[in-house]
Protein backbone atom coordinates (compact mmCIF):
# COMPACT_ATOMS: atom_id res chain seq x y z
CA UNK A 1 0.00 0.00 0.00
CA UNK A 2 2.87 2.36 0.90
CA UNK A 3 4.50 1.74 -2.52
CA UNK A 4 1.23 2.51 -4.29
CA UNK A 5 0.91 5.87 -2.51
CA UNK A 6 4.56 6.67 -3.21
CA UNK A 7 4.20 5.79 -6.91
CA UNK A 8 0.98 7.84 -7.17
CA UNK A 9 2.65 10.87 -5.58
CA UNK A 10 5.69 10.51 -7.84
CA UNK A 11 3.47 10.31 -10.93
CA UNK A 12 1.56 13.40 -9.82
CA UNK A 13 4.77 15.37 -9.23
CA UNK A 14 6.11 14.33 -12.63
CA UNK A 15 2.83 15.38 -14.25
CA UNK A 16 2.94 18.80 -12.54
CA UNK A 17 6.56 19.22 -13.58
CA UNK A 18 5.78 18.50 -17.24
CA UNK A 19 2.71 20.78 -17.19
CA UNK A 20 4.75 23.56 -15.61
CA UNK A 21 7.40 23.17 -18.29
CA UNK A 22 4.74 23.35 -21.05
CA UNK A 23 3.37 26.58 -19.60
CA UNK A 24 6.89 28.03 -19.52
CA UNK A 25 7.44 27.11 -23.18
CA UNK A 26 4.16 28.75 -24.23
CA UNK A 27 5.03 31.92 -22.32
CA UNK A 28 8.44 32.06 -23.99
CA UNK A 29 6.89 31.57 -27.43
CA UNK A 30 4.37 34.35 -26.75
CA UNK A 31 7.18 36.64 -25.59
CA UNK A 32 9.11 35.86 -28.79
CA UNK A 33 6.07 36.79 -30.91
CA UNK A 34 5.74 40.08 -29.04
CA UNK A 35 9.40 40.94 -29.55
CA UNK A 36 9.03 40.58 -33.31
CA UNK A 37 6.22 43.12 -33.51
CA UNK A 38 7.01 46.60 -34.68
CA UNK A 39 4.47 48.86 -32.91
CA UNK A 40 4.37 52.54 -33.83
CA UNK A 41 3.26 55.38 -31.61
CA UNK A 42 2.14 58.01 -34.09
CA UNK A 43 3.34 61.61 -33.74
CA UNK A 44 1.44 62.62 -36.88
CA UNK A 45 -0.40 60.95 -39.76
CA UNK A 46 2.57 60.72 -42.16
CA UNK A 47 3.21 56.96 -41.74
CA UNK A 48 -0.42 56.05 -42.49
CA UNK A 49 -1.26 58.54 -45.26
CA UNK A 50 -2.45 57.08 -48.53
CA UNK A 51 -4.47 54.07 -49.58
CA UNK A 52 -4.45 50.75 -47.78
CA UNK A 53 -6.23 47.51 -48.64
CA UNK A 54 -7.93 45.97 -45.64
CA UNK A 55 -7.16 42.30 -46.25
CA UNK A 56 -8.53 40.66 -43.10
CA UNK A 57 -9.94 41.34 -39.63
CA UNK A 58 -9.85 39.19 -36.51
CA UNK A 59 -10.83 39.34 -32.84
CA UNK A 60 -7.24 38.34 -31.88
CA UNK A 61 -3.81 38.96 -33.41
CA UNK A 62 -3.36 35.23 -34.00
CA UNK A 63 -5.96 32.68 -34.99
CA UNK A 64 -8.80 32.65 -37.47
CA UNK A 65 -9.27 35.75 -39.63
CA UNK A 66 -12.22 37.07 -41.63
CA UNK A 67 -11.39 37.98 -45.25
CA UNK A 68 -12.06 41.58 -46.31
CA UNK A 69 -11.40 43.58 -49.45
CA UNK A 70 -11.95 47.23 -48.62
CA UNK A 71 -9.86 50.30 -49.26
CA UNK A 72 -9.06 52.71 -46.44
CA UNK A 73 -7.63 56.03 -47.52
CA UNK A 74 -6.11 58.29 -44.89
CA UNK A 75 -6.04 61.78 -46.37
CA UNK A 76 -3.77 64.61 -45.14
CA UNK A 77 -6.82 66.79 -44.34
CA UNK A 78 -7.94 64.39 -41.57
CA UNK A 79 -10.51 62.55 -43.69
CA UNK A 80 -10.72 58.76 -43.75
CA UNK A 81 -12.57 57.22 -46.70
CA UNK A 82 -13.43 53.51 -46.63
CA UNK A 83 -14.84 51.82 -49.72
CA UNK A 84 -15.51 48.43 -51.22
CA UNK A 85 -17.68 45.49 -50.24
CA UNK A 86 -19.14 45.92 -46.77
CA UNK A 87 -19.83 42.46 -45.35
CA UNK A 88 -22.08 43.90 -42.64
CA UNK A 89 -24.39 45.64 -45.15
CA UNK A 90 -23.77 42.96 -47.83
CA UNK A 91 -23.17 45.56 -50.54
CA UNK A 92 -20.53 47.95 -51.84
CA UNK A 93 -20.42 51.28 -50.08
CA UNK A 94 -18.25 54.29 -49.35
CA UNK A 95 -18.03 55.94 -45.94
CA UNK A 96 -16.27 59.21 -45.18
CA UNK A 97 -15.45 60.45 -41.70
CA UNK A 98 -12.86 62.42 -39.77
CA UNK A 99 -9.79 61.06 -38.01
CA UNK A 100 -7.03 62.59 -35.92
CA UNK A 101 -3.90 61.45 -34.12
CA UNK A 102 -4.23 61.62 -30.33
CA UNK A 103 -1.86 60.08 -27.81
CA UNK A 104 -0.04 58.18 -30.54
CA UNK A 105 -3.28 56.56 -31.73
CA UNK A 106 -5.71 57.02 -34.61
CA UNK A 107 -9.06 58.34 -33.34
CA UNK A 108 -12.00 58.29 -35.76
CA UNK A 109 -15.65 59.20 -35.64
CA UNK A 110 -17.92 56.18 -35.35
CA UNK A 111 -19.93 56.06 -38.59
CA UNK A 112 -23.60 56.65 -37.89
CA UNK A 113 -23.03 57.48 -34.20
CA UNK A 114 -22.37 61.22 -33.76
CA UNK A 115 -20.18 62.02 -30.77
CA UNK A 116 -18.85 58.44 -30.52
CA UNK A 117 -15.27 57.58 -31.44
CA UNK A 118 -13.17 54.55 -32.29
CA UNK A 119 -9.52 54.24 -31.30
CA UNK A 120 -6.83 52.28 -33.11
CA UNK A 121 -3.20 51.78 -32.24
CA UNK A 122 -0.62 50.52 -34.67
CA UNK A 123 0.05 47.02 -33.36
CA UNK A 124 2.61 46.32 -36.09
CA UNK A 125 3.95 48.22 -39.09
CA UNK A 126 6.61 46.73 -41.33
CA UNK A 127 7.29 47.72 -44.93
CA UNK A 128 3.96 47.81 -46.76
CA UNK A 129 2.03 45.99 -44.02
CA UNK A 130 0.15 47.44 -41.06
CA UNK A 131 -1.91 45.88 -38.28
CA UNK A 132 -4.25 48.12 -36.33
CA UNK A 133 -5.64 47.07 -32.96
CA UNK A 134 -8.90 48.50 -31.67
CA UNK A 135 -12.06 49.65 -33.38
CA UNK A 136 -15.00 47.26 -33.54
CA UNK A 137 -13.29 44.18 -35.00
CA UNK A 138 -10.18 43.88 -32.80
CA UNK A 139 -7.35 43.57 -35.33
CA UNK A 140 -7.21 44.96 -38.86
CA UNK A 141 -4.63 43.58 -41.31
CA UNK A 142 -3.62 45.96 -44.14
CA UNK A 143 -1.37 46.07 -47.19
CA UNK A 144 -0.40 49.41 -48.74
CA UNK A 145 -1.88 49.97 -52.21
Amino acid sequence: MHKLITLTLAAMLLGFSIAGHAVTIRKQAAAADTSQRNPVKLEDAKPILGQWTLVEVAPRATGQRIPENRTWEFRPDGTLVTSGYNRHFKRNDTQTFKYEIKGGMIVTDLPGRPGKQLRYRIYDMTGDSMILQGGLEGYYFFKRK
